[in-house]
This record gives structure tokens, C-alpha cells and sequence, in this order.
């Protein structure tokens, strides 16, 4: 009895000051980028030096410095994202109508896209004609097309293109242009599509060009052996490398309506897997703890970058990054103040991010495991004690098996609710589905998708060292799980009721739901997940009633 206390203990012992301060910053954010709250920039900066002063003069009295010290975050956060989005002011109070333009983009990442010939992204403007010089430097969204003779383009290079400039609402209004609204949430001021490439570009710097040769080179360490297998080499590559546009449609169709496509993301699930990976194979070669930490965390780095570093890997790239150089340093291994700092680090460079979906669903699961998941799942395999009066010395090789199962198990049910508490509002509020099977299908296929990235790692490094015969021997394996993957989702969405359309009856209840559930779990952490208070009833009881009182189902017309 006192071992299971003090696991319940361990778990629920993390504290997390920085927290608070990554709050105070998104709370500023958000009233800034949703026009809560209009305040020039002088006046921002002023109330963060208010703050500042506050915090100094009551750093002696209760908790009036703490008051300052939040209110100096928040004016900053505001101020940030005024100055990250930088929207030029008189080009609303003209309403200026679109209209045809010459560009000069520097490639920031390109978007997935399946159409030939078409080619889209987020890119710079770094030069134009005179008569628009006042948006050089703003962030852009592209769509052009590409000629057989046009340039290639990828992070880094520089093109001219002849296009129609529009201008993006600041606010786009509810039940819009969805993607009108992903800029405006992305901190993009204009969109230019239509765009014809001219035939020159600038070739990009030298860290780019071996980001891009990286590339190629992995993508045919992971093509070895599986030319006859064309859709499973696809479907690897996605997985690896984060192409999705390499996924044909009946492939997005069947992950997406899953509940699964977030395993084509080059997210926490693949740099968690792939720093495993990379740690394990290191290990292997003999180098020392220290050694490894540094050389795998420039390895992985340099993956984020080869895959084009999208903001889910570079988020996922500080989780990981800050939770073992902690455990380097040797200070307590605190994973809440890990996802604090790296939380904190990311808003800064980019406080736009808090927007986006990735962001939301990254942050949010890994918050959810961390004060939910981690708890329950000590909680339970403390309670899992089978034959615990026989001695272990003495169980057989089926009871040995059987008590192994089951910590797997009921691991893995604990972690996937924990997902499930904020995956659900997220997928209803930005993707419009409703998959409780998803629950289920993920149980089986995450483990299987780690598999996979650890089959790819071995085939990339041995494929880049020209050891190709190994490269086949861990692509065919990998292909093999893929197929079961594949075969498994595919089975899964013909039993009724696994997914459908739904959506919320006010589209604010999809942000207001994450924050209430994600501060319902911070109030079960620290007081301990009592079963007074509810225990870890509590947040499926609240998400129970939301869903039944806050969400409808979507009829889809047949095709």
C-alpha cells in the first residue's frame, strides 16, 4: 500500500511556475490578434513596463508582484503579435481590390499538393514594383503554376512570378473562407494566386541546397526494395519524410475519416520515435551519454530542417530537446516545465502559432498526457498486481506474459483517453468529425507507426553509409507493417458508428471547450485527482454533456 501511494505521489509531484507566464503571454495574444483589446504600439509597451514596475515595487508584498509580473507578459504577448503580423493599416481604411502584380517570393515551406504542374506555400516578399514597395517584407500565401522549364522550388529560393495580389481579412467572418481564416490565424496579411513563374530563380544558400539533397538521398534510402510496392512506398515516404502529398486521395480519405492522418505529420509522435531511434542506434555505436545528446540532437534538428521544417516538428523538436537537456543538466526531470519553456520559446519567435491547429492539438495532447494520462497510468498498473501473493520467482512463462499484456494495456488505454479528451474538440472544431473509433484504431496503429520509424531510421542510415542490402531488409520490414496498418484502417471504417460529420452548434465552443477541459485537467493535478472532487470522472462528464448538448451531426450530400 505505501509503494502505490508513493507512485500516485510521484506522479502528481511536478510543478510548472513557467505555466503561468505561457498563459499570461497567449491571453495577450489572443486579445490582440482577435481585436479584443486595439492598442497602439507605445501603449502595449507601456503597460508592459507597468507591469514591470508593478512586479518590482511588490516583490515584497503577497502576490502583487506576481500580478505584475502577469500583466507585464500579457501587454508583451499583445505587442508581439502586432509586430509579428505587421499588417499594413492604410491598405484596410483604401479596401484596395485585388489586382495584378509582380513579385519577387523567397520560399518559406511549400504545402502539399497532388495537382502537376501546381505548386503553393508561405513565402517572404522581397521585392516588388515601386508602387507596392510598402508590403516588402510581409509574409504571403502562394498558389501558381509550374512549367516543365520553370524552376524548383523549395525553403529557400527566391522567384518572380506575375500574379493577382488580394488582401486577407484581418478578421474573417464566421462561416467563411475557412482558408481565409487560416492566414489571418498564420499572421498572413495577403494571398497571391493565379501567379504564373517567371523562368529565373535565385538559388537558395548552402544550408538549403544540403537540406534539399538530404532529402532526395532519404527518399530513395526509403525507396530501395520497394519498387514493386509503389502505394506502400508512398505511404512510407508520408510517414517519414512528412510528404503527404505522396498519399493518394482514397489513402487521405480512409486516415483522414480514421481519425489517423496525424501519423503522416511530422510531429511529437515521429520526433519522439525518431529521437528514440537515433538515441538507440547511438547507443549502439558505443558513444557516450553525453556525445549522444549532442549528436543526436543535431541530427535531429537536421531532419526537422530536410523535412521542411514545419512548425508541428520544430514545436515537437524543443519538447524533446528541453526534457533532455534537463535530464543532461541534471535538474529534476519535469516534463510540465519542459513543455512550459518550449511552449514559451516557440509563442515568442512566433506567438501567431497559438492559432493553429497543430499548435492547439500538439500542446494540448502533450498537456493532457503530462496532467491525465501520466497519473491514471501509474494509478492503474499500481492497482495491476496479479498473483501478487506468489513470488515472481516463481510465476510461469504464460503468467509472466499475462502481467506484461496487461501493464501494456491498461498503459496504453490511459494514455489514449488522455488524447481523447483533447483530441475530440479539436477535430470538431477544425476538421468538422466526429471518430470515436478513432479511440481504437489509433490503440493498434501507434504502436505499429513506431515500428515503422524505427525501420526508417535503420533505413536511412544504412542507406546513407551505401549498405543498401540492409537499407531492403528494413524498408520490406516497414512495408510489411504498413500493410497491416493500411488493412487495419480499412477494416475498421466498415463497422458503423467508428466516424461521421459533426460540427458545433456555435463555432466558439470548440475553443471554449479545449480551454475549459485543459484547465479542468490542471485543477485535477494539483489537487490530486481526489475522488471527491470527481475524480478522473470529472473531465469525461464534462466533455459527455458538451457533446451532447453542443454538437450536431452534418448531413453529407451522396456524389
Amino acid at each position: 500500500m505505501v509503494w502505490w501511494k508513493s507512485m500516485i505521489h510521484r506522479s502528481l509531484a511536478h510543478r510548472a511556475p513557467l505555466l503561468g507566464l505561457v498563459v499570461a503571454w497567449g491571453l495577450g495574444a489572443v486579445l490582440a490578434h482577435r481585436g479584443v483589446v486595439t492598442l497602439p504600439a507605445p501603449a502595449w509597451a507601456g503597460l508592459a513596463l507597468a507591469g514591470l514596475v508593478i512586479a518590482w515595487l511588490g516583490r515584497t508584498r503577497g502576490r502583487l508582484w506576481v500580478i505584475g509580473l502577469l500583466l507585464a507578459l500579457a501587454a508583451a504577448g499583445a505587442l508581439r503579435t502586432d509586430q509579428n503580423r505587421a499588417r499594413p493599416t492604410e491598405w484596410d481604411a483604401l479596401g484596395l481590390p485585388p489586382r495584378e502584380a509582380r513579385l519577387t517570393l523567397r520560399v518559406e515551406r511549400l504545402f502539399a499538393s497532388a495537382e502537376p504542374g501546381r505548386v503553393g506555400g508561405l513565402a517572404t516578399v522581397t521585392g516588388t514594383e515601386n508602387h507596392l514597395r510598402d508590403i516588402r517584407g510581409q509574409r504571403i500565401q502562394f498558389f501558381a503554376t509550374q512549367h516543365s522549364l520553370s524552376p524548383r522550388l523549395f525553403s529557400g529560393v527566391e522567384f518572380s512570378a506575375v500574379g493577382v495580389l488580394r488582401l486577407v481579412p484581418e478578421h474573417p467572418p464566421a462561416g467563411g473562407d475557412d482558408f481565409d481564416r487560416y492566414l489571418a490565424d498564420s499572421g498572413v496579411n495577403f494571398s497571391f494566386n493565379r501567379a504564373r513563374l517567371e523562368m529565373h530563380a535565385t538559388a537558395p544558400g548552402g544550408w538549403r541546397r544540403f537540406c534539399q539533397t538530404g532529402g532526395d538521398r532519404l527518399e530513395h534510402s526509403l525507396r530501395l526494395g520497394l519498387t514493386s510496392h509503389e502505394e506502400l512506398a508512398d505511404l512510407y515516404v508520408a510517414m517519414m519524410l512528412g510528404q503527404k502529398q505522396e498519399l493518394s486521395a482514397t489513402q487521405k480519405d480512409l486516415f483522414i475519416r480514421s481519425g489517423t492522418m496525424h501519423l503522416f505529420a511530422i510531429s511529437g509522435l515521429h520526433i519522439a520515435g525518431i529521437a528514440l531511434a537515433l538515441n538507440t542506434l547511438l547507443a549502439v555505436l558505443r558513444m557516450s551519454a553525453g556525445a549522444r545528446f549532442v549528436v543526436g540532437t543535431a541530427l535531429l534538428w537536421t531532419y526537422v530542417e530536410i523535412t521542411g521544417g514545419e512548425p508541428s516538428a520544430v514545436r515537437a523538436f524543443w519538447m524533446v530537446t528541453c526534457l533532455l537537456g534537463a535530464r543532461r543538466l541534471r535538474a529534476p526531470g519535469n516534463s510540465l516545465s519542459a513543455l512550459a519553456v518550449s511552449a514559451l520559446a516557440v509563442l515568442v519567435l512566433d506567438p501567431h502559432q497559438l492559432f493553429s491547429a497543430s499548435f492547439q492539438m500538439s500542446y494540448g495532447i502533450v498537456a493532457a498526457l503530462l496532467l491525465y494520462g501520466v497519473p491514471l497510468q501509474e494509478r492503474w498498473l499500481a492497482a495491476w498486481q496479479p498473483w501478487a501473493r506468489q513470488p515472481k520467482a516463481e510465476w510461469t512463462v504464460r503468467m509472466r506474459f499475462t502481467e506484461w499484456v496487461g501493464r501494456g494495456f491498461l498503459g496504453a488505454v490511459a494514455l489514449g483517453l488522455a488524447a481523447t479528451l483533447v483530441s475530440t474538440p479539436a477535430a470538431l472544431g477544425f476538421f468538422g468529425l466526429m471518430a470515436p473509433g478513432g479511440f481504437f484504431v489509433n490503440l493498434l496503429l501507434i504502436p505499429l507507426s513506431t515500428l515503422v520509424l524505427f525501420a526508417g531510421v535503420a533505413a536511412m542510415a544504412f542507406g546513407g553509409l551505401g549498405l543498401e542490402s540492409l537499407a531492403y531488409l528494413f524498408n520490406h520490414a516497414a512495408a510489411l507493417l504498413l500493410a497491416a496498418m493500411q488493412g487495419a484502417v480499412d477494416w475498421s471504417l466498415r463497422v458503423p458508428g467508428v466516424s461521421w460529420p459533426a460540427e458545433f452548434v456555435a463555432p466558439w465552443l470548440a475553443g471554449a471547450t479545449s480551454v475549459g477541459l485543459l484547465t479542468l485537467l490542471a485543477f485535477g493535478y494539483a489537487r490530486g485527482w481526489k475522488k471527491r472532487e470527481g475524480g478522473y470522472w470529472a473531465p469525461f462528464v464534462v466533455l459527455g454533456l458538451v457533446l451532447v448538448l453542443g454538437v450536431r451531426g452534418v448531413s453529407v450530400a451522396a456524389p
